[in-house]
Order: structure tokens, then sequence, then C-alpha cells
């Protein structure tokens, strides 16, 4: 396959980028379609029996003596790489925004969010007191440290505190940059460090052969040509406002992979333009893109994204001159908490709104696709997450 060949035609350089990354140096310019490489550790398929080193920048490298087996997660794709391991996390933040409804489209997959334990709720889920680290006591703490120190507001030594007396803070964030810097991985590259983190490389490399196989299906029955501008919102639309949150889908950003990955433009880009915080109507109708969408797919039903989005949009007055209601070309995909299963979805449900006639119809939501129309194996896919050969 495409993409599996790329893989191991890139793993000896990627090799070198990964050891430099444990010394603190390395390349972080991978691009979406070099999906790959070496995690850095030095006992990558060692036993839980003996300790094995993880390096996953921004935060280095971390031995670890067992393999771990609870963890703490902040807001980020880490959740979602860990169930596609079939890992539940024992904390979170912001659960009404969570994929749970794509997990529970597998087979024999279970999860259960009412085990997870609930900080914060609001804005506060950002606030966090280092009691609950105490409280839950994780094995691990998936998170860039720049994120959680971002969010906390701890210092220095708070950072130095947790980590000698909690849980190591492994993780690097991926969603969009950070203070103006690329994120260091794509998805696959972290995901590879994850299932080191917990010693499952043998599930990561079954999600390689899946991944590559889905996605070499979809480029094959994309549209030969230039493929159509769209103009996403990452904070979802609310079309009453009047302001939009566009996210640069060119840029090297997790969350808006469905979109390159079916071949979508950026229209601000296209128009030469960068904007910087929101865009109103006035905007749109100028670079009036071909599609206008928004990352909404794990946390709206079908219903509530026509009623609350499309129909809003179509009665606006200025919002009803856009070419992409009129010609109902409003769409979702997933985005925030993006990681191997909810990439799944989310381009599958991206597909058939764009591409029905290539791909099948888009029924409103993932659960109610025919199982003959399905553009991937849930049963596979489960299979994997519970490490069923």
């Amino acid at each position: 396959m495409a993409h599996r060949r790329r893989i191991l035609a890139s793993s000896a350089s990627v090799l070198a980028a990964g050891v430099a990354g444990c010394l603190g140096g390395g390349d972080d310019s991978g691009a979406d379609e070099s999906e790959t490489g070496s995690t850095g550790g030095t006992n990558g398929g060692s036993s839980a029996d003996t300790p094995y080193d993880v390096c996953i920048e921004p935060a280095g490298c971390h031995t670890f003596e067992a393999v771990p087996e609870t963890f703490f997660t902040i807001p980020g794709t880490a959740e979602d790489m860990a169930m596609s391991l079939g890992i539940q996390a024992n904390a979170h933040a912001y659960p009404e925004r969570k994929p749970y409804k794509f997990y529970d489209q597998l087979p024999g997959v279970e999860h259960n969010p009412d085990e997870i334990l609930q900080y914060g709720e609001g804005e506060s889920a950002r606030n966090y007191d280092k009691e609950i680290f105490y409280e839950v006591d994780p094995d691990v703490i998936l998170a860039d440290p720049r994120m959680l120190q971002f969010y906390s507001n701890w210092t220095d030594e708070d950072m130095t505190e947790i980590e000698q007396a909690v849980a190591p803070v492994l993780g690097s964030y991926i969603r969009n940059d950070f203070e103006g810097e690329d994120p260091h991985y794509t998805l696959y590259e972290l995901f590879e460090r994850i299932a080191e983190v917990f010693q499952r490389q043998a599930q990561y490399e079954a999600w390689v052969d899946l991944h590559d196989a889905f996605m070499d299906e979809i480029e094959s029955n994309l549209p030969d040509g230039e493929g159509p501008t769209v103009a996403v919102s990452w904070r979802g639309i609310t079309p009453e406002s009047g302001e939009f949150f566009p996210a640069p889908i060119h840029r090297k950003r997790n969350d808006a992979r469905s979109f390159r990955d079916l071949g979508f433009r950026d229209a601000f880009a296209e128009a030469g333009l960068e904007p910087e915080g929101t865009v109103g109507y006035e905007t749109l109708l100028e670079v009036d893109p071909d599609y206008i969408a928004a990352f909404t797919l794990s946390s709206m039903t079908g219903n509530e994204w026509q009623s609350q989005v499309v129909e809003p949009l179509e009665d606006h007055p200025s919002g009803s001159r856009l070419s992409a209601v009129q010609n109902d070309n409003v769409v979702r995909s997933a985005g925030q908490f993006m990681g191997p299963i909810t990439h799944l979805f989310s381009t599958e449900a991206l597909a058939k709104q764009v591409y029905p006639d290539r791909f099948g119809e888009w029924p409103g939501d993932s659960v109610d696709i025919p199982e003959d129309e399905q553009l991937f194996d849930r049963q596979r896919v489960a299979d994997i997450v519970n490490r069923n050969p």
C-alpha cells in the first residue's frame, strides 16, 4: 500500500531524528504524508519487566521501570490515542466534546465515562488544582508540559513537584501551533510514541496497516484536479453572532487533517488572507468558499447541526448569500480530540458529505451509515482496540 511504503522508506532517516529528539534536538518538520518513524526509545520492544525509555518532545525522555496502567490527560489527542489502544483515561476535562459516540459504534469495545474523574467545568476545567493529580495518582500524565503549565498557571517549581511526586509529564500538543511553533509531530508520529509508553507496539502496527488501507481507498476515489475551497471555523458556527474563527487548514495542524486528506484548499489562503482572530460575514462573502465547515462532528448530532447551524445560516440575510449555503455545502468534521479512532470517523463523514457519488450518501450521523456503505470495518477497529488478532 502506498502509505505503508512511504513509512518504510522513511524509517532510516526518522530513526536519526528520533535519537536526536532524545538528546533535545531533531527535525520537527515532518508532514502528514510521512506518517511514521522511530520513537527514539532505546528499548521499544522491551517487556514489562525491563526498564525502557520513551522520548516525546518537548518534554524529552523518561525511563519507565514498569508499564503505566493509569493516566491523567488534559484536553488534546492523547485520550483518543490511548482508547485506540484499549486504555481508558482516569481523569480528564470537557467530556461533552469528547468522541464517545464513536467508541459506542465499535462492537465489544468497553468505555465507561462515568468511571473517569471529571475535573472542572467550563473554563474552570483549565484551572488545574495540584491536589487532583495527587488524588488520581496516575502512572503517567499524557500532556504537553507547555500546555499543562499554560492552563494551570503553575510555576516551574510546581511542574517539578508534580513530576517528582506524582508522575512524568509526556505529551505533545498537535492540534495547532503553540505560540507560533508548528506541532512537533503528525498524528501517527505521536501515536507511535504513546503506543510505546504503554508498550502496545503491535497494536500501533495494526493501526498503521488499517490507516494506510483506509487512506489508499479514500485517495483512489477522489476526483482528479484541484480540490474545493473551504472556510473552516475551529470554534463551531453560531450564525446569529456573525463571528467565525478561521482554522488555517493548510498549516500543520492535526484538527484539520480530514480536510487535507480530501484535498481541500484553504479559502482564506487562496484569497491571499491570513486572518487572525475572527472574521465576519463581509469577509466570508468576499472569499465566498465552496464549502463552509466546523469541527463539531463529535459534539453535535445531525439534527442539532441542521437546526442550530445549517437552517440559521439559510435564514440569515448575509449567510444566505454565501455560495456554500445556497449549494447545501455546509459540512462538519471532528477536530480538537482527533486520534486514530476519531480520524477514521471524521474523514469518512466528510468524504460522504462532499462526494456522496463516490463514497455514498451521508445520513447525518455515523451511526446511521448502513454497514455495506461504511468506509472502514468497525469490527476490525474493535479487534485492534481489544488486542484481538
